[in-house]
């Protein structure tokens, strides 16, 4: 098997809109670089490549672009290269944001291009390797997010520290996956890792930041080389996050802020790095294969007890808007394709989603799969944003209210994990 690699800078060279939040923020300053990672693996007559890049989400549109041109360029099919976001929300607008900021085109149009020539780069780059697989496990990070009061009702980041607190709705996934390649000079070529956690220890800020990764980044590089490549890939983290909500009366938060970027960097760099140190037996003969499907999923009407008046602050505006806007959705985009991938990779197996997936269906699709170590990649190949658990939408709260974040219908979860486990089977049938 080869792989290549390639990296470009996507930093913005002058302050532009940054999203991820209900109000327009700057990037005055670069705290640490915006990239695109792509990774080229070949066997036989298989080229895939995976591409991740330090943005919020990666729309469809800008997607389906990068890929055509790519398979003009290159002569690789389309749908072969694959496209992610690793959902940092200190990185630029990619797409229009109804009432919030539109994003900027000549932005947009630069990084289309270094997109396509990332992706050429990794081709080029190809060369034999020995392939590995492991998994670890982290205790902390990659906390469930959503909070029950007493009553039933959810909140995002409802925590211990207030009245009512009754502890969190769900579970969360501490295991990190890892895919990695070394060269006949047994010196590591690249890495691919997951881990199911929204990545935004410092998510409130007006800087430019790869945050969680670009702290995972810095340190597997200073441990293993400043050569090598890293492709950060966000697992099921739809209802995950730095914070910890149960048995924190003092609100404490070792993982965000500036502090905490450098300590989740050490934590989850730290075992990425154990993983790769501990593992001592590359794959015999790994296989390369890739299976795809795009599967229609209706869009959810919205809920007849939903009105934005009686949502909090800047949620008032943003949901009254939606909620105009709601029937023109369900008319035109209804029901939206979502794109589906699983790269066999010998032992292991990359299943990535255009959706911000709730943990319970990460956690679903694992325990179902036929690979050894199974790496999981969100808002991959277009977005279609939260995917609750159907538990969450009778509890209620931000993600399950219907938006451009939050689309599908409330089964949606059951049809992805039911689907990608099919296409797994079919990777694995030998």
């Amino acid at each position: 098997m080869q792989f290549g690699y390639a990296q470009s800078d996507i930093t913005p060279s002058k302050p532009i809109p940054i999203a991820g939040q209900m109000h327009v923020r700057m990037g005055n300053y670069t705290h640490d670089p915006l990239t695109v990672n792509a990774v080229a693996m070949s066997s036989g007559d298989i080229r895939v490549v995976l591409v991740s890049c330090d943005l919020l989400i990666m729309p469809g549109e800008l997607a389906n672009n990068v890929q055509a041109e790519c398979q003009k360029a290159y002569g690789i099919p389309a749908r072969s290269v694959i496209i992610g976001s690793i959902h940092t929300h200190l990185a630029p607008f990619t797409e229009d944001w109804l009432g919030i900021s539109d994003c900027d085109p000549n932005y947009i149009e630069e990084l289309q291009a270094k997109l396509v020539k990332t992706v050429g780069r990794a081709l080029n780059d190809l060369e034999e390797v020995e392939v590995y697989a492991g998994a670890g496990y982290l205790e902390q990070m990659g906390f469930n997010r959503r909070g029950l009061h007493h009553g039933g009702k959810c909140d995002m980041y409802h925590g211990s520290w207030l009245d009512g607190f009754e502890g969190v709705e769900g579970p969360r996934d501490g295991e990190v996956g890892v895919v990695f390649a070394k060269r006949p000079d047994g010196s590591v070529k690249v890495v691919i890792s997951s881990f199911s956690t929204h990545p935004n220890s410092v998510e409130g800020e007006s800087f430019y930041s790869a945050d969680l990764a670009g702290s995972v980044r810095m340190f597997i590089r200073r441990n293993l080389g400043e050569d090598v490549g890293v492709v950060y890939l966000t697992g099921a983290a739809g209802n995950t996050a730095p914070s910890k909500l149960d048995d924190n009366k003092d609100r404490k938060m070792p993982w965000r802020g500036e502090e905490g970027w450098k300590r989740s960097g050490l934590y989850l760099g730290g075992e990425i790095v154990k993983i790769i140190s501990g593992t001592v037996e590359p794959m015999q003969n790994p296989s390369l294969r890739l299976e795809q499907a795009t599967v229609p999923i209706a869009i959810r009407e919205w809920p007849k007890n939903l009105n934005p008046a009686d949502m909090p602050g800047g949620f008032r505006e943003y949901y009254t808007k939606m909620l105009a806007e709601w029937p023109r959705i369900l008319a035109e985009e209804s029901p939206a394709d979502v794109r589906l991938n699983v790269v066999r990779v010998g032992d292991a197996a990359i299943c990535t989603t255009p959706a911000e997936l709730f943990v319970e269906h990460g956690l679903a699709m694992k325990n179902k799969s036929k690979a050894k170590v199974t790496l999981l990649s969100e808002l991959t190949d277009g977005y279609v944003g939260y995917v609750p658990t159907k538990d969450a939408f009778l509890h209620g709260g931000y993600e399950t209210w219907p938006a451009i974040s939050s689309l599908l219908e409330e089964n949606a979860g059951e049809i992805i994990v039911e689907n990608t486990t099919r296409l797994i089977n079919k990777a694995f049938a030998d």
